[in-house]
């Protein structure tokens, strides 16, 4: 049976405090955002993608993500499936900032837990893109094997 390669354990550290710090920052941003649905909905109509009818319910939809990721993280259940619904879902967001800079729309956003004008695409978008980096890393680490820094020996009961 062949050996498998280690990861060096300063890297285990990384991806564990990214993973923490990601899931708790999905759950605090989703649990600021609770309180005013609207503003989020407002955001999504204002993004001129859908129809309005549309934007409470995906603005709800964003939340419940956010909350579910945020637990997936911190708690590392379903690791993969939360790390590639984290990456569809900020693609997304970085998207709706994208085409709003380029349509040259006025947003304003309850986006990272704060309400505030977008006046400046570049940082704002620059933000998102950053956090897309990060819970890309996260895709590629829920991609290894499961690792410890614990070393576990399997017992063996075949003989009994």
């Amino acid at each position: 049976m062949p050996e498998t390669v280690r990861k060096p354990a300063i890297l285990l550290v990384f991806t564990a405090l990214l993973r923490i710090g990601l899931g708790l920052f999905f759950l605090i941003v989703a649990l600021r955002k609770i309180p005013q649905l609207d503003i989020t909905a407002d955001f999504l109509t204002r993004s001129r993608i859908l129809p309005e009818y549309f934007s409470l319910p995906l603005a709800c939809i964003g939340v419940g993500m956010e909350l579910t990721i945020g637990v997936c993280f911190v708690l590392r259940i379903a690791y993969r499936a939360a790390s590639i619904w984290g990456s569809v879902m900020t693609s997304i967001f970085l998207l709706l900032y994208v085409q709003g800079w380029v349509r040259g729309l006025e947003l304003s956003c309850n986006c990272l837990g704060n309400q505030h004008e977008v006046i400046n695409y570049p940082m704002d978008s620059g933000l998102r893109l950053l956090l897309l980096g990060a819970v890309l890393i996260l895709v590629w680490d829920s991609r290894q094997p499961e690792r410890s820094l614990w070393k576990f020996r399997k017992l063996d009961f075949s003989d009994f």
